[in-house]
């Protein structure tokens, strides 16, 4: 991210990122209390533990203004500046994750000591720290000035040069969207933006300009960013009309894109392919790769086939990636285990391309090209599993494999995120920087902003009592991209940045980072979720909506809220009714509840007149998912204890790879790898016993917890029964 920020605007951001937020308090050590000296030319490079709070204090008079830059290396912190009465100013957090710039921009109030915290916010890491800029009151004054009268002629531009469009739905014809054709030329790849992940006006205007894009303009295929594997059964459904396009899409595994306005545009697809006017098929493509299950299936059943000696050393290898459940805790083995599993993937990959003529002898090129795309897809995901940031890369390279693989003249409309599509640096560069690299002038970047309205995201911080749900926010402040264009009288239309002029106030308005909302699929309202952004650096132009609405999940897009209990319930399963879910326990929604069943059940109790069945359900199982049913504690009452959890487990498998896991998982807040405070899911030892067993695992619970959750997990096909549970909390 570029932090030569224009200064009313990192000012408008330092307000916006003031608000409280919510986490837990970190306590500093004797060392953490020792305030450093910060000082113009001077900057400071220093290692950071988990915990650590450092402190940086700088002497300003009334009405300077300094802009500082915290550069994050390898850790992700959070700089909060204190006035010199110890009052909170502001607070810093950029979506740059733990790499690239964390920037920092406040006007000093009154004379004295300012200062500035950074705390980390999950993992220990480097930093350096350093004052950019530090101007008088006067400065400042003028610097404002001068920034007003730019805002001024950027308002009075966007007037008369935005285009106008009528409506974000599709069906509507194209005469106002004739002037986009200038805009994208011949361009053979057209890259769609958003500012949240659940916008409803911005889902239907993709969908639109995917209308347009083929009808007017030749393109015929469509990809998202969502797993490449899975998606190939939406392809299906778009191609031939086989196949459930609810549950094909719920088999993406993204409650995201599981919306009534995809699904629309799903069904339109095979609409279009249906014509037979339409010689030029529509296809439909993920271009994601961060969860493997599906690729190492479809590589090893490749594998059996023309080398089956290979597909035997490979499944001994990849049976953790291969199984749904144990695929999601790869990470949490050791970095060298990993490491070679990578390894061996890479090797395999190599086999490939040395045995690539015997290979397609014992089967087609095109079996050849997809299964050795499966396997890339596999070695993407181990290598994003040990560093996280090569998402964007592998998603760059998987577009281009697409236009390879389609050939040479094909056309491609990519959706994908803002953060993602914008050709920006950090975080090892966005994919839209990937991008551009390999397809300079041939792209061409559509970002997405609005003003006002909806949205459906997860609440934060997790876990919280809502879970996913509409969030409303008001017009965006003044100053911002946002509130810019909502005050140019603009309601719905495109800003073309390629008719920007070269030099003026027009230009440097518009080549300097403005406030933007970037909200992905998280949410809180108390945290602002504005961050810079130069729009002619990153993207040839921008669609503009004023005011949203959220987007409407479908049956496999819903996520209801958890269900947080104060103690364990119903642990025999003897309350409730036969033939539904146990009451007080869950079983996980979306596609997971497509392919599987968790009910109450008087089959065969191993005590009592009843326990709980999973089942796998029949037909075609989309996605890749396993069936499981938990409950969920707060753990407050648990704090300091130990844990064992007893179960009576008992199988009937269908087929192979039936496997039952009981689990025990202790989280604090926040998400992914580093919520976890302990966590025992047998993955080294699944249950596969046809009769009752009892099994024990054990977990402990640290003081900063938040959830004890627990449950059978059943992979494959049958069923599995669960009763006689037990908890007990014992001091460590």
């Amino acid at each position: 991210m570029n932090v030569k920020r224009t200064l009313s605007i990192v000012i408008t951001v330092a307000t916006l990122l003031g608000a409280a937020r919510v986490g837990a308090v970190q306590v500093p050590s004797d060392t953490n209390k020792v305030i450093r000296k910060l000082e113009f030319g001077k900057p400071i490079e220093r290692e950071m533990a988990t915990g650590d709070i450092h402190s940086y204090e700088v002497t300003l008079i009334t009405g300077q203004f300094l802009r500082a830059v915290v550069d994050q290396r390898g850790i992700d912190v959070l700089v909060t500046v204190l006035d010199p009465d110890g009052k909170k100013l502001a607070e810093f957090d950029s979506p740059n994750g733990g790499e690239g710039p964390e920037p920092v921009a406040f006007e000093a109030k009154s004379p004295g000591a300012y200062r500035l915290e950074i705390k980390p916010l999950g993992k220990a890491g480097r930093y350096e720290v350093k004052i950019e800029e530090v101007l008088s009151a006067e400065e400042y004054a003028v610097r404002l000035a001068a920034e007003r009268a730019q805002l001024d002629a950027a308002k009075t531009w966007l007037v008369s040069n935005a285009i106008p469009l009528r409506t974000v739905e599709a069906g509507n014809g194209f005469a106002d969207m004739q002037p986009l054709k200038k805009l994208i030329g011949e361009a053979h790849l057209v890259s769609l933006g958003e500012a949240t992940h659940g916008t409803r006006e911005f889902f239907q205007l993709k969908h639109r300009m995917l209308e347009f894009l083929v009808s007017e303009m030749g393109f015929t295929i469509f990809g998202i960013e969502a797993m490449m594997p899975e998606a190939f059964d939406i392809n299906e459904y778009v191609l031939t009309g086989i196949g459930d396009p609810v549950k094909a899409l719920a088999g993406l595994s993204f409650w995201a894109w599981d919306t009534e306005e995809v699904l629309g545009m799903i069904r339109w697809m095979r609409h279009y392919n249906e014509d037979p006017r339409h010689t030029n098929k529509l296809k439909f493509y993920g271009f994601d790769m961060s969860y493997a299950p599906r690729a190492v299936r479809v590589t090893l059943d490749y594998l059996r086939r023309v080398d089956p000696e290979q597909a035997s050393a490979s499944e001994k290898r990849l049976r953790m990636l291969a199984n749904p459940f144990t695929a999601l805790t790869f990470w949490n083995l050791q970095k060298e285990r990993r490491e070679d599993v990578g390894a061996f993937v890479d090797t395999l990959l190599r086999g490939f391309d040395e045995r690539k003529q015997d290979y397609i002898k014992r089967s087609s090129a095109t079996e050849w090209v997809l299964a050795r795309q499966h396997a890339n897809i596999v070695s993407q995901n181990l290598k994003m599993q040990i560093t996280p940031n090569i998402r964007d890369s592998a998603m760059a390279e998987n577009i281009r494999w697409i236009l390879e693989y389609e050939g040479k003249d094909s056309k491609m409309v990519a959706w994908a995120h803002n953060g993602h599509v914008a050709t920006r640096f950090g975080d090892n560069g966005s994919m839209g920087m990937h991008l551009r690299k390999m397809f300079g002038a041939d792209m061409v970047i559509f970002g997405f902003a609005f003003n006002q309205g909806s949205f459906q995201a997860v609440e934060m911080p997790f876990p919280s009592a809502k879970g996913l749900h509409p969030f409303t926010v008001g017009p965006a402040p003044e100053g911002s991209l946002d509130a810019t264009l909502a005050a140019a009288g603009l309601s719905l239309a495109t800003i073309d940045l390629h008719t920007l002029p070269k030099v003026g106030p027009v230009a440097e308005w518009f080549s300097s980072p403005h406030a933007t909302r970037g909200i992905g699929t998280v949410y809180s309202d108390t945290i602002s979720f504005f961050l810079p952004d130069t729009l002619s650096t990153r993207y040839n132009a921008l669609f503009f909506v004023e005011k949203t609405t959220s987007a409407r999940p479908v049956e496999g897009g819903q996520r209801p809220p958890m269900r947080r209990l104060t103690a364990p319930t119903n642990l025999d399963f003897e309350s409730g009714e036969v033939g539904i879910l146990p009451v007080d326990w869950e079983a996980p929604p979306g596609i997971a509840s497509m392919n599987f069943r968790v009910v109450t059940s008087p089959d065969n109790p191993r005590s009592g007149k009843r326990c709980a069945v999973i089942s796998s359900l029949p037909g075609k199982h989309y996605g890749e998912t396993f069936g499981s049913l938990q409950q969920t504690l707060d753990a407050t009452a648990y704090h300091g204890k130990k844990l064992k959890l007893r179960a009576a487990v008992r199988l009937e498998a269908k087929g192979e790879g039936g496997q039952a896991y009981l689990w025990l998982r202790v989280s604090k807040q926040g998400f992914g790898p580093q919520s976890l405070v302990s966590y025992e899911n047998m993955a080294d030892r699944p249950i596969t016993n046809k009769e009752w067993s009892v099994f024990q695992i054990t977990g402990e619970v640290s003081a900063d917890a938040k959830i004890i959750s627990y449950g059978l997990a059943f992979v494959g096909e049958g069923r599995a029964w669960l009763d006689s549970v037990t908890i007990e909390a014992s001091d460590k």
